[in-house]
């Protein structure tokens, strides 16, 4: 759940009478700020007591701020009046003690007559047994795209913080890179990796993913890869590229408002030594998500029930660090004894149908790319559609990719490609693979630098000569896997006749006439009915949006008079606007509780007087629930207000 979800559910339980509830957090700082309005917009009190401070605020300037757990749980049913909310902070310290348990069992009848509840926070939930049944424990999530958002663009908008201005999608990229860490870890990360840089680069990326590195620090299945190779370190397969990149642009907040989907990943097939595994590492940097290697034999244990523990456990990791790549190498001998009849294994079995119907039914964005050298062994339960999104034959490179391929080994060895001869070189290689052709090159470089020397062609013939690919040692191998993959598997390589062809018509094609006018971009998603990605686009192309003109330029795409409005949810009498149809109210209200869009108090005259609402006017909220009907003026931006969204961040 969302961070409004989860308030918005807080706040159907503690109305409903639970006594006691457990929530879970690593945030104490940020959940006791979100509590702090739920308990303001609720009317009821909020007492936080913590080990040091004792009760905050005291009963009295003369009362004794008691720092033992009993003595305030006691003070809790005598000193406090009705319809209060009491946040008992590190609680999982307090269990430790029979006292304490017996105290809150004993409390949970009076809690309920007074319309009081315990709110016990802690990072884990070591409820004690005693407890189970009278205590709810609740999840607070980490923070989400919109409350990362948030605080990247208060950074950017701090003074001497960051001089860095990204563009939305660039902003998309940055948000989706730190997902997964606390708002307190994000903001580390974002200050440490962007103070100093006047442009987003592909760089900060990498090294704000870097910073997740912990989260899978200590287990003995993951293996966390730094983002080092990318697209460009990938000779040819120029098909498997144009797919990817089309893909990533479909994990952005631009996507999900438009209804579509995660990913769900690639199976990359084909013959060894022909970048599936580099592959899987470029896929990760051009996502910008965190690389983490599965180890799928590691999953295996003796005990009952342990390995598929040990899976569970596993996903549910990647989704908390997601948006991530989880890479399952060389998934064909991992789940060969399910094929076997004469040895068939049920505990690897049940394993692959779990795993696979998580593929299929995980809606977090991780985004699965699995190798496999021999798709004889693969269970045709993977290769079913739905379970990836795609799946790609890898062959051994053409011409022009073997071109690349030398170029790419040359360059990185700090040679200049231009020097040798790549046209020989590629068209003597036919049938090597992309590793074979990068031993060729680093047998070369190292024998001359050996002798003392620059490398020259007479060195990689010879280092050719040398080689025995692996189309020769394996042809029968190679000649099946070819016919399996051809009515099976997309090719990752496109066929260069094909491009050619392409080439050409993009040559005859029109070019658009520089007096043609486009329509701005909400305009087409407006008229496509992408109403909610129209709105966003809307105040980003204008920034400083008022109600009046935004409702004029959206009603030749939809219905913007209703008898609905907005208020703010703990001032209910503070009217934000009024007479708009239902489904514009539920979409503004939605935004707004999800902090895609904030509200700041504007200037009376920022209003036409004829749109006005016939209210009184105030500035700003006052610090106590106006008694009266008021309006408050107010405007739209992406940018959080300097302060904080507070009481206005939460609307109804």
């Amino acid at each position: 759940m969302t961070t409004a979800e989860t308030l918005n559910d807080l706040r159907k339980r503690i109305l409903a009478g639970y006594p006691v509830l457990l929530l879970r957090t690593y945030e104490e700082s940020r959940w006791e700020g979100e509590l702090a309005e739920l308990a303001l917009e609720l009317e009821r009190g909020l007492v936080v007591w913590s080990l040091t401070s004792g009760a905050q605020p005291t009963i009295s300037s003369e009362s004794d701020n008691s720092r033992d757990v009993i003595e305030f749980l006691s003070q809790v049913e005598v000193a406090y009046p009705d319809e209060h909310l009491f946040l008992l902070k590190d609680a999982h310290l307090t269990f430790a003690n029979p006292a304490t348990v017996r105290k809150i069992r004993d409390l949970i009848p009076r809690l309920r007559q007074q319309a009081k509840t315990l709110l016990l926070m802690a990072p884990v939930d070591d409820l004690p047994v005693e407890l189970f049944k009278d205590v709810t424990v609740v999840d607070l999530p980490i923070p989400g795209p919109d409350e990362i958002r948030g605080e990247l663009q208060r950074i950017i908008a701090e003074p001497n913080a960051v001089v860095l201005e990204p563009s939305p999608r660039e902003e998309d990229r940055l948000v989706q890179a730190v997902l997964g860490l606390t708002l307190a870890e994000a903001r580390n990360a974002f200050l440490k990796v962007l103070q100093a840089n006047e442009e987003v680069t592909d760089e900060i990326f990498v090294q704000l993913v870097a910073e997740k590195r912990h989260m899978v620090q200590g287990s003995n299945l993951l293996e966390f890869f730094d983002l080092e190779e990318g697209i460009d370190d990938i000779g040819g397969l120029d098909g498997l590229k144009e797919w990817i990149l089309q893909r990533a642009n479909a994990f952005t907040s631009d996507a999900a408002s438009r209804g579509i989907s995660n990913p769900k990943g690639v199976l990359l097939a084909g013959v060894q030594g022909c970048g599936k595994s580099l592959s899987a590492k470029a896929i990760a940097r051009i996502l910008g998500f965190p690389l983490v290697r599965m180890d799928l034999g590691a999953l295996m244990e003796s005990t009952r029930g342990a390995s598929e523990q040990n899976l569970r456990d596993v996903l549910k990791l990647m989704e908390m660090i997601s948006p991530s790549v989880l890479w399952l190498e060389e998934i064909d001998k991992a789940f060969a004894g399910v094929m076997d009849e004469n040895s068939e294994d049920p505990t690897l079995a049940r394993l692959l149908g779990r795993f696979l119907t998580w593929l299929q039914e995980h809606t977090a964005p991780v985004f699965v790319v699995a190798t496999a050298n021999n798709v004889s062994s693969l269970p045709p339960e993977i290769l079913r559609r739905g379970r990836f999104d795609e799946l790609f034959f890898v062959d051994l490179p053409n011409y022009h990719e073997r071109q690349s391929i030398f170029s790419i080994h040359l360059s990185k060895r700090g040679w200049k490609p231009e020097k040798f001869d790549l046209d020989t070189l590629s068209t003597t290689t036919e049938g090597y693979s992309g590793s074979e052709i990068e031993q060729i090159v680093n047998s070369a470089v190292i024998e001359s630098f050996a002798q003392g020397r620059v490398p020259t062609m007479d060195d990689l013939n010879e280092a050719r000569e040398r080689t025995v690919p692996l189309s020769v040692t394996m042809e029968d191998e190679i000649f099946h896997l070819r016919e399996w993959a051809r009515t099976r598997c997309r090719p990752a390589t496109q066929d260069f006749r094909v491009m050619q062809v392409m080439e050409e018509e993009e040559r005859r094609g029109e070019v658009p006439s520089p007096d043609q006018k486009e329509h701005p971009k909400w305009i087409e998603l407006a008229e496509y009915g992408q109403l909610p990605a129209a709105i966003i686009e809307y105040i980003r192309l204008h920034d400083h949006v008022v109600w009046p003109q935004l409702l004029e330029d959206l009603s030749p795409y939809v219905e913007t008079q209703g008898d609905f409005g907005m208020v703010v949810r703990a001032d209910p009498k503070a009217v934000i606007w009024l007479r708009m149809s239902r489904e514009l109210t539920d979409i503004f209200c939605e935004y707004l509780e999800g902090k895609r869009i904030y509200l700041h108090p504007v200037e009376l005259s920022r209003f036409p007087e004829v749109t006005r609402p016939h209210l009184p006017a105030i500035p700003e909220l006052p610090d106590q629930r106006v008694d009266k009907p008021v309006w408050l003026p107010t405007e739209l931006r992406l940018l959080p207000p300097a302060k904080g969204t507070g009481r206005m961040g939460h609307v109804a």
